[in-house]
């Protein structure tokens, strides 16, 4: 089971939407604030990032991994379906300006766990195509099985700057480091028992908020982590848990819904 605290900051961004069944909300006031100790940035830096947003509203972050598939948290799909979805890119600025598309399809893996948020990964396949557009760029997700131990990697989102706060209005960007899979395990397991599907990497003070579920960890120009949860408080002491992306089931089930996708796509060409 989750800690009430790792599940408030998990619902919290969706919540605010009506995405579990309630009427959707007006958007809040702003913050200014950042993603806890970092910075702002413009998309240009990372356009591989995206805002999955519901009913025009930010509920997630997200990555362009191919022509027509984002990628994202499952959290983030849950409850959820394709008609009430869209994915904005081209854009530093929270629901505004880019290009929005519409969400055609979500697959969320198959052995996504809700209670525990283990293989907490889905893909969504979009209308029309990342290719060519203004200020949005793919990013290959890694293929390596190894995760680099002890140094940075970059999240990005517009995530709160603390449990309670609002959304950001200008993309922010950090870098984490990234943490063994002893120390990690050690540090959380005061907290929650860590699966072979999840990594840490951040430190205190230095960590994503609410609303940064479902983006990009990435290192070495590859995505090796997406956004999923915090056994703390924004910024606090214990790790920030990410999906790994290295591990073999998470990165085949992304692999096959690439590769699926390329065959739609080939035989649409071919008529």
């Amino acid at each position: 089971m989750m800690a009430p605290l790792l599940q408030l900051i998990v619902v919290a961004a969706i919540a605010r939407v009506g995405v579990l069944g309630r009427e959707a909300a007006p958007p809040p006031a702003r913050a200014t604030g950042r993603i806890i100790g970092g910075w702002k940035v413009y998309i240009g830096q990372f356009p591989y990032q995206l805002s999955l947003e519901y009913d025009g509203y930010h509920i997630c972050g997200a990555s362009a991994v191919a022509p027509r598939l984002a990628l994202t948290a499952g959290h983030c799909c849950i409850g959820t379906n394709e008609t009430d979805l869209t994915v904005r890119g081209g854009t530093s600025t929270l629901e505004e300006g880019g290009i929005v598309f519409p969400v055609m399809k979500l697959v969320i893996h198959p052995d996504y766990d809700d209670s525990n948020l283990d293989f907490d990964v889905c893909v969504l396949r979009i209308g029309g195509t990342f290719q060519n557009k203004p200020n949005i760029g793919i990013i290959q997700p890694t293929s390596s099985g190894t995760i680099p131990s002890g140094e940075l990697a970059i999240v990005t989102g517009w995530g709160a700057t603390e449990s309670n706060g609002n959304f950001v209005s200008n993309l922010r960007s950090l870098a984490v480091k990234v943490w063994s899979t002893k120390d990690c395990t050690d540090q959380a397991s005061n907290y929650v028992t860590l699966s072979g599907s999840m990594m840490c990497a951040g430190s205190v003070g230095r960590s994503f908020c609410v609303g940064d579920s479902g983006g990009p960890l990435v290192y070495d120009q590859r995505q090796i982590g997406i956004v999923s949860f915090l056994i703390n408080e924004c910024g606090g002491t214990a790790p920030a848990i990410y999906t790994r992306l290295s591990n073999r089931s998470v990165r085949d089930f992304i692999r096959q819904q690439i590769n699926n996708d390329q065959r739609r796509m080939s035989l649409a060409a071919n008529g």
